[in-house]
C-alpha cells in the first residue's frame, strides 16, 4: 500500500507531506466538492448501484477522474462524520456542500432503510450517507484495493449505527467485506500499525452484532501484531480515606514489546484537545484506589489505548453484567484514562463506558452525571480531525447517543422531568412513555405520541402508541401504514400477545417479522418460548437453533433447547445443548440436574459422575436413587457408554463418588445397598450393607409394614450371605475383622428374625423360613471356625 493510499484513510495520526492536493484537504478538514460537473454526474446515476458502475466503467483508464471520485465520496463521509459525533454541530448546507440541489427523486429515509428497519430520527444529513456509501461501494466493486474496501467498510458500519435496530442484510455484506479485508492483510506486512487498526475496526463491527466469538479472534489478532500483554493481578491497597485493613484489590499491568516499533502517543496525537476526568467528590471513597506497590504500567501509544479499550467494550459483551464485571473493567479503564495523551475518540468512549458503570453506585453515580454533562456540553470545540481520529476503531457511538446516556443517568438519579424533557429533544418515544409511566401520567404519553402522528405519521410512533395504550388496532394500523413490510409492526405486535400470554397468538407475528429481518434476537428468543409454551417443538427448535447462533453465550437459550429436543425424542442433541449451556453457567444446580439425566439417557456416564460431584459441591446433597442405581447398574453390568468404551472401568471413580455421597448422606439405606453392590470384596459388601440396615429400622417402624419388612428380611439375608463368604475368602491378616463383621451380622439376622415372627406377615412366610435356615448355617459355621 503505497504511502498516498495510506494517508486516503484519513486516519489523523502523522504528520502529512505530500503535494497531493486532494490529500492535503482532506487532512485539513477541507472537505468540500470542488469538481460540482463531477458530482452532478454521480448524483443523475440517481445513485443506483448498476448506474454507478457503468458511469465508473467509463472512467475505468482514467486514474485522475476516479481519485476524484474517491475524493467526494471520503469528503461527504467524513462530513457526516463530523457533524453526527459533534454533540454541537455547526450550521451546514447540503446544497452549498454538493455545489448543487439534492434530487428529489432520491429519498434518502426511504433508500436507507435495511428491512424494514428505519433511520433514528437524530441522524442529521443522512444524504451525506446514502451518497457516500453508494460511491464506495461502487469503487470497491470496479477495484477491489485495500483502500476501496476498507472505506467501503467503514460507510457500512456507519450505516448500521445510524439503523434504529441491526440489518440482517447490513451484516451479510459486512461480512464479504470483512473476509475480502483479512484477505488483504498481508498486502500491509510492513505497516503492523495499519494490520492492528484495520483488526480493531473489523471488532468493532462484529461487536455492533453481539458476535462476541468473532471480536474476540480479531481482538487477539490485533493483540498478537501490537505486542501488548494486558493482564489484571490482586495488589494490595485502600479505596476508601477512613479504610484501615489494607486488602487487595484490582489492578491492570501492561507491558510492550520492546522488540516492536511504535509511535508513541505525543508522536501521533500530541495536539488532541482531551476531554477533562472528573475526580470523584466523594467524603469516604478515594477518587482513584491507593496501591501499596507500583503496578508494572507502560505508556501506551495511541493504538494500543484502543486496543485496552476495545477490551472492555468484548467483556461487556461478552459476560454477564454484574458487580463482579465491573471491578474487573474499571481497571482497564483506568488505564485509558491515565494516558496524558491519545486519540480523542477513545477518551470519550472511554469516558461514556465509566460513566455506564458508575450509574449503578450511589457513591459514583453523580459524578457519573456531571462528566457525562461535561462531554455533552463540551463546545471547547476539538477540531474534526482531532475528533474523527481512530474513531472507526473506538466504536463511539454517535453525539445524540451521550445525550440519550445523560438523559438515562438523570432517570437514574429520579430526575424524571430532566430526563423526560431530555427524551422529549430526542425524540425517544419508549422512554418518553417510560417516564410519563413513572410520573403516573402514561395518558400524556399517548397524547404526545398521537400528536407526532399527525405531524409525521411513521411506523414506530403506531407501534409505541399501541404500546402506551395496549390498544391491538396500533399495530394493524402500523402493519398496513408500512405496506405490510415492517418487521417492527410484527414485533411490537407480538410482544403485545406475548405479554399477555396469548402464545399461541403471537408466534405468527414473531415468525413474520423474523421473515423480514433475521437477526433479531429477542424475537427468535421469544418465539422459541412461546412454541415452547404451545408444545410447538419444530418451531421452538428453530427459533432457539437460530438463536443461540446469534447470541451463542445464553445457557437460558440452550438449555430450553435441550428440553425441545428431548420432547422431540433427539436426546443426543439435547445432551449436546446441555454441554453447550455448561459453558456459559457452571454453577446452575437446575442445569447440572439436567445434564446428569440426560447424560444417564445417552449413555455418557462420565458425565453423570461430573455433574453429581458438581451438584455436591453446588448443593451440598444428592438423593437422586435412580439416577444412582442406572449408573451402579451400567458398571456391573459392563454396559457400554456413549463412545463404545467399557463402562465397567469406570468402577474406581463411581465408588469414589459413593464415598463421597455416603460421607453427606450417612442414613440413606438406598445409597447404602448401592454402594455395597458396587464393592470389590465380600467384606466391603458385608460391612455397607450393615449401614444400610441401620437406615432402614433407625425409626423402628420397619416391621409394620409387611413391604419394609420383606425389604428388611432380604437385606439380611444379603448380609447373612456375604459376611459368610467375607469369612471364608479372608486372609489370615483379615481374619479377626471378617469374624468381628460375622458375628454383627449373625446379631442382625437373629433381630430381624424375631421381629418378623412377631409379625407373622402371609408375605413373607417363605423368606422367613429361608432367612431361619440361613441364620442356622450361619451359628453352626461360627461355632466351627471361633
Amino acid at each position: 500500500m503505497s504511502p498516498e493510499s495510506i494517508l486516503l484513510l484519513c486516519n489523523y495520526d502523522d504528520q502529512i507531506n505530500t503535494d497531493n492536493e486532494r490529500i492535503t484537504k482532506l487532512w485539513l478538514d477541507k472537505w468540500s466538492v470542488s469538481d460540482v460537473d463531477l458530482c452532478k454526474e454521480l448524483l443523475e446515476t440517481g445513485l443506483e448501484t448498476e448506474s454507478l458502475k457503468a458511469l465508473l466503467k467509463k472512467y475505468q483508464g482514467d486514474a485522475e477522474t476516479l481519485e476524484k471520485v474517491l475524493y467526494v465520496s471520503t469528503a461527504s463521509f467524513l462530513t457526516f462524520c463530523e457533524r453526527n459525533w459533534n454533540p454541537h454541530p455547526e450550521e451546514f448546507n447540503c446544497e452549498q456542500f454538493f455545489g448543487m440541489k439534492w434530487p428529489s427523486d432520491i429519498d434518502v429515509t426511504t433508500k436507507l432503510q435495511r428491512d424494514s428497519e428505519p433511520i433514528y430520527v437524530n441522524i442529521i444529513h443522512p444524504e451525506l450517507l446514502y451518497f457516500s456509501t453508494q460511491v464506495f461501494n461502487a469503487l470497491s466493486n470496479a477495484d477491489q484495493s485495500l483502500l476501496h474496501l476498507w472505506w467501503n467498510f467503514r460507510s457500512k458500519v456507519a450505516h448500521q449505527r445510524a439503523l434504529d435496530d441491526t440489518s440482517a442484510t447490513l451484516y451479510a455484506e459486512l461480512e464479504i467485506i470483512i473476509a475480502k479485508l483479512t484477505n488483504l492483510l498481508h498486502d500491509i506486512q510492513s505497516k503492523p500499525r495499519l494490520q492492528i487498526l484495520l483488526c480493531m475496526e473489523i471488532a468493532q463491527a462484529y461487536l455492533i452484532y453481539g458476535r462476541v466469538q468473532r471480536t474476540e479472534e480479531y481482538l487477539n489478532r490485533a493483540r498478537e501484531l501490537a505486542g501488548l500483554k494486558l493482564e489484571l493481578t490482586g495488589i494490595l491497597g485502600k479505596r476508601t480515606k477512613f479504610q484501615q485493613t489494607i486488602l487487595p484489590q484490582l489492578a491492570l499491568s501492561s507491558e510492550l514489546d520492546s522488540s516492536i516499533d511504535r509511535p508513541s502517543a505525543e508522536d501521533s496525537h500530541g495536539g488532541s484537545e482531551l476531554p477533562p476526568d472528573l475526580e470523584l467528590q466523594d467524603d469516604v471513597r478515594l477518587n482513584k484506589i491507593n496501591y501499596l506497590e507500583n503496578i508494572s504500567q507502560a505508556e501506551l501509544p495511541s493504538l494500543e489505548q484502543v486496543l485496552c479499550l476495545l477490551t472492555v467494550q468484548y467483556l461487556m459483551k461478552a459476560q454477564p453484567r454484574d458487580a463482579l464485571m465491573n471491578e474487573e473493567l474499571a481497571p482497564y479503564i483506568e488505564a485509558v484514562l491515565t494516558q496524558k495523551k491519545g486519540a480523542w475518540s477513545t477518551r470519550v468512549a472511554a469516558l461514556l463506558i465509566r460513566c455506564k458503570l458508575e450509574a449503578n453506585h450511589k457513591r459514583t453515580v453523580e459524578r457519573a452525571m456531571l462528566q457525562c454533562e461535561t462531554i455533552v456540553n463540551d463546545k471547547t470545540g476539538a477540531s474534526a480531525t482531532t475528533r474523527l481520529s481512530y474513531l472507526w476503531a473506538t466504536g463511539l457511538p454517535p453525539a445524540w447517543n451521550w445525550r440519550q446516556q445523560l438523559a438515562d443517568l438523570y432517570l437514574n438519579l429520579g430526575l424524571v422531568k430532566a430526563a423526560l424533557e431530555e427524551y422529549l429533544k430526542l425524540q425517544l418515544w419508549e422512554d418518553v412513555i417510560v417516564c410519563y409511566t413513572t410520573l403516573q401520567l402514561r395518558h400524556k404519553a399517548a397524547e404526545v405520541i398521537q400528536q407526532q402522528i399527525d405531524i409525521n405519521p411513521t411506523v414506530k410512533l403506531y407501534c409505541l402508541l399501541g404500546d402506551a395504550t395496549d390498544d391491538i388496532k396500533c399495530f394493524e394500523k402500523a402493519w398496513e401504514f408500512s405496506n405490510y413490510k415492517s418487521s417492527r409492526a410484527q414485533r411490537h405486535w407480538g410482544n403485545f400477545l406475548f405479554d399477555h400470554k396469548k402464545y399461541e397468538e403471537c408466534i405468527p407475528h414473531y415468525e413474520k417479522s423474523v421473515e423480514i429481518n433475521s437477526i433479531q434476537e429477542s424475537v427468535w428468543l421469544r418465539l422459541g418460548y412461546a412454541a415452547l409454551m404451545m408444545e410447538n417443538w419444530e418451531t421452538s427448535a428453530r427459533a432457539y437453533r437460530r438463536y443461540t447462533y446469534l447470541q451463542p453465550n445464553s445457557f437460558e437459550a440452550w438449555n430450553n433447547l435441550a428440553k425441545v429436543y428431548v420432547n422431540m425424542g433427539d436426546k443426543n442433541r439435547a445432551y449436546r445443548s446441555l454441554m453447550e449451556a455448561l459453558r456459559f453457567n457452571y454453577d446452575n444446580w437446575k442445569l447440572w440436574d439436567n445434564v446428569i439425566m440426560i447424560s444417564m439417557d445417552t449413555g455418557h456416564f462420565e458425565d453423570v459422575i461430573r455433574g453429581v460431584h458438581r451438584l455436591l459441591d453446588i448443593q451440598h446433597k444428592f438423593e437422586d436413587v435412580e439416577v444412582l442405581t442406572l449408573l451402579v447398574r451400567a458398571v456391573i453390568q459392563d454396559c457400554k457408554d456413549a463412545d463404545g468404551n467399557s463402562a465397567a472401568r469406570l468402577q474406581k471413580r463411581v465408588l469414589e463418588l459413593f464415598g463421597r455421597i455416603t460421607s453427606i448422606h450417612q442414613n440413606k439405606p438406598e445409597i447404602w445397598q448401592l454402594y455395597s453392590d458396587l464393592s470389590p470384596t465380600y467384606l466391603l459388601r458385608a460391612q455397607r450393607l450393615l449401614k444400610a440396615y441401620k437406615g432402614f429400622t433407625q425409626n423402628g417402624n420397619w416391621p409394620n409394614n409387611p413391604d419394609t419388612c420383606k425389604q428388611v428380611m432380604e437385606l439380611a439375608k444379603s448380609l447373612l450371605e456375604h459376611s459368610k463368604q467375607a469369612r471364608l475368602d479372608s486372609e489370615e491378616k483379615d481374619i479377626l475383622q471378617a469374624n468381628q463383621q460375622l458375628s454383627s451380622a449373625r446379631l442382625t439376622g437373629q433381630a430381624v428374625v424375631r421381629a418378623a415372627e412377631k409379625q407373622d406377615w402371609p408375605e413373607t412366610k417363605e423368606l422367613l423360613e429361608e432367612l431361619k435356615e440361613l441364620f442356622s448355617n450361619v451359628t453352626e459355621y461360627m461355632k466351627s471356625v471361633m
